[in-house]
């Protein structure tokens, strides 16, 4: 949801995302940390793509070395998102130190592109390095994600406040440090009443956020056509079929025997 405070002069973007949040746990066995932080990925995502419009893309992707995972997501102007988060299980606090980088495009056309180093954060804080790094936003970050004890996400959520040209610094800074602090869940609900840091909000506009893979058996079988006729030749003779697992959504496609000699006529025959 993209909405302005104190007259015009505050840019705010929320984000609820407990469904792709939990999606994305479930279609990667995520556990523990590994949930909390991919639901924290999830939510930095959809903050940072505030701006991403029409067929444009944002692409987030954080791997880190203490301690070892990988973050990958993809946001499209229609607020669809796919993600994935290695490794299932982490055994570790939120805090990490590693890399984040930020690509828009369109298309095969790179728009924009940006990288910050993260430095025992939390995602609320590498996203807040991030902004006043690569960005130069001035802004403050508020990202929170919980799991009930069997595991599933229960809340996952984030607010981006933007200090605009119009506000000077000194009064942003009295009116967001202190009130963006403290229990988050309350603040959430009194930005769902209109209000935020003592004052009303202006909703611009909001959309639905959910989880959507663009892979298919189509683009399964163009991957393998672009391989050409020996590869395909070769499996249909050593494993009588293709099985292509996507690393977002993993689902799985399988090309049977039938299917693979159907794509080898199609591109002229086995080789000879």
């Amino acid at each position: 949801m993209a909405a302005l405070a104190c007259e015009g002069r505050v840019r705010v973007m929320a984000v609820v995302a407990v469904g792709p949040a939990e999606e994305l746990r479930q279609r990667h066995g995520l556990k523990s940390m590994a949930a909390i932080l991919g639901a924290e990925g999830v939510i930095a995502s959809l903050l940072l793509s505030a701006h991403v419009k029409g067929e444009e893309r944002l692409t987030v992707n954080v791997r880190c070395e203490r301690p070892p995972f990988a973050f990958l997501a993809d946001v499209n102007g229609d607020g669809t998102l796919r993600a994935r988060f290695t490794p299932e299980v982490l055994h570790s606090n939120r805090a990490f130190s590693g890399m984040m980088s930020v690509l828009k495009s369109l298309g095969p056309k790179e728009l924009y592109k940006g990288v910050a180093e993260v430095k025992s954060e939390k995602f609320e804080g590498a996203l807040q390095r991030y902004l006043t790094t690569s960005q130069q936003v001035d802004g403050r970050v508020r990202i929170h994600a919980e799991l009930d004890p069997e595991g599933h996400v229960t809340f996952a959520a984030g607010l981006l406040v933007e200090r605009l040209p119009d506000m000077p610094r000194e009064e942003f800074e009295a009116l967001f440090d202190g009130a963006l602090q403290g229990d988050f869940k309350e603040l959430m609900t009194q930005f769902a009443f209109g209000q935020l840091a003592g004052g009303p909000v202006e909703v611009l506009g909001a959309t639905d956020v959910r989880y959507q893979c663009n892979c298919s058996r189509d683009r399964v079988v163009n991957v393998l056509r672009a391989l050409g006729q020996v590869e395909v030749a070769s499996l249909l003779a050593e494993q009588g079929q293709a099985e292509v697992t996507c690393h977002y959504c993993n689902t799985s496609y399988v090309i049977d025997a039938e299917g693979l000699g159907a794509l080898l006529l199609e591109m002229g025959g086995p080789p000879e």
